[in-house]
């Protein structure tokens, strides 16, 4: 097994007879039953994934063929993509054994040596498109930054993933949440999964500090959850119980306390994705409306912009400054901190006081289930549009997708908990919760900032008009989705 020491991370119209030697995967669709599928509870469903990949998928032997991934470079998780794909040897490191493990499992199984190259984000697609068109055809699968990827869809690189042989997106180790947002005229070319294990740690959460919350008689947040009565009103209502002007000096910043430390982009931005805020709605036939300008959504914006006013919040506004706030939190600085799952190990090791899990909350009791956003930093999965061996691409990839969620997200799971970064039982329900809600939604696959942001930068501007802002955008936002939709529905 070879090594990369970084991360993970067709043009159709050129695609000509360069490409001699390739399988378009168009060609080699393979028909699969699909396997019964739902928002997946690791507990219960990783047990019937244990012998899956031995008993359902077929036998195959690829005589030690090469399955490559192109992958990220991503320094904001530190040593992580080092062994995110691929690794050496066992060390002793729970993740990175369980790594190890998994490809030995996939490689011994079918005679196939997986490797790995990085590429920095804004290389990614040039990379692919430039492979693709020499004809060698190199990569297997491709993880990159989700900007990157909405490119290389729109440059027609990706292959349709009910296309290639072997694939069931609709089971449980893919992400159904992706399945279904991402699915479109039958189409999906961007998804996630368990093999990048580090789309599982890119994603918002809410911590709470518990001696905080001790001090101000506050209790009862893990009821709120399971009781589905954690909503915006309820968790507006407990931040604006914290507030103090610790030095005295008539004005609130870094050194005092508040109910809430976030950025534009934790406390507007996500927390309005997790209030069910989507940018459209695309109908069957491909005819879509834009959704930001919508009572509902103002009303939503206005609930925000009017906590973010009281003393009770710290919001930044330069991106930059996240990891400050982080740190604040640390210093029992915060009774709620929005921020990243990264952070608990990152950050909160060595944290004196103990500290809980949170989903974000719902807009209110109605709202079907608690929604995860993942951040601007995470990436999606995308498989070439020609391959060498469509069918040792498709196999291994479903290969490395079950043993993953049958490995190595019970690895992550064993240690954040294990190493005590989340420190409570109740912790762990909520983890399982975020990791159910974990949505990846097509505007904001393929956004345009200007109007698909709009709830982060007039939290920046100071100004609540939601509703006149959205339909100023509307005319460029219409024309910008419209040809991204096209792809789905041209002839293939």
């Amino acid at each position: 097994m070879k090594h990369s020491l970084s991360f993970i991370l067709v043009l159709t119209a050129l695609l000509t007879a360069s490409l001699a030697g390739c399988s378009d995967t168009s060609d080699n669709a393979l028909d699969t039953a699909p396997v019964t599928t739902g928002t997946a509870d690791v507990e219960t469903e990783t047990a019937d994934t244990a012998t899956y990949s031995r008993d359902v998928l077929p036998e195959a032997d690829f005589g030690g063929a090469e399955y490559h991934i192109m992958g990220r470079e991503y320094a904001k998780l530190g040593d992580l993509p080092s062994y995110e794909f691929t690794t050496d040897s066992e060390n002793g490191d729970l993740i990175n054994d369980t790594v190890f493990k998994r490809c030995a499992i996939v490689e011994e199984q079918y005679n196939i040596d997986i490797t790995c190259e990085t590429y920095a984000t804004d290389k990614s697609a040039a990379a692919l498109e430039t492979s693709q068109l020499a004809g060698d055809c190199a990569f297997d699968l491709v993880w990159s930054h989700i900007g990157s990827m909405g490119t290389m869809v729109q440059k027609s690189l990706l292959s349709n993933y009910y296309d290639i042989p072997h694939i069931d997106i609709t089971s449980p180790w893919w992400n159904q949440l992706a399945t279904e947002s991402l699915t479109v005229n039958g189409r999906c070319y961007l998804q996630m999964n368990y093999i990048p294990f580090t789309g599982v740690m890119l994603s918002h959460c809410l911590y709470y500090n518990k001696a905080l919350a001790a001090q101000y008689d506050i209790s009862g947040l893990y009821e709120h959850v399971l009781d589905n009565t954690w909503t915006f009103d309820v968790f507006a209502e407990t931040v604006k119980t914290v507030s103090s002007d610790v030095n005295g000096d008539g004005i609130y910043d870094s050194e005092d306390l508040f109910g809430l430390l976030g950025s534009h982009g934790t406390v507007g931005v996500a927390m309005g994705v997790a209030m069910d805020v989507k940018p459209l709605e695309i109908a069957n036939d491909g005819t879509f409306s834009l959704t930001m300008a919508t009572d509902r959504n103002q009303s939503l914006f206005d609930r925000i912009a009017d906590l973010i006013e009281t003393d009770a919040v710290y919001m930044i506004t330069d991106y930059a400054l996240e990891n400050d706030l982080a740190r604040m939190f640390a210093a029992d600085k915060g009774l709620f901190y929005s921020g990243f799952l990264t952070d608990s190990y990152q950050f909160f090791r060595d944290m004196e006081s103990d500290f809980g899990l949170l989903p974000f909350p719902k807009a209110d009791d109605t709202q079907e289930h608690y929604i995860t956003t993942i951040t601007g930093g995470t990436g999606l999965l995308g498989i070439p549009l020609v391959l060498s061996d469509a069918e040792k691409t498709g196999l291994i990839t479903e290969a490395l997708a079950i043993e993953s969620y049958r490995l190595v997200y019970p690895a992550i799971y064993e240690t954040v908990f294990e190493d005590k970064v989340l420190r409570d039982e109740e912790s762990s329900q909520m983890f399982d919760i975020l990791m159910q809600g974990m949505e990846i939604d097509f505007g904001r696959t393929f956004k345009r900032a200007e109007y698909v942001d709009l709830f982060g930068e007039l939290l920046v501007k100071g100004q609540r008009t939601l509703i006149s802002s959205a339909e100023k955008q509307e005319k460029a936002t219409e024309k910008h989705f419209q040809k991204i939709i096209d792809l789905y529905f041209t002839e293939e």
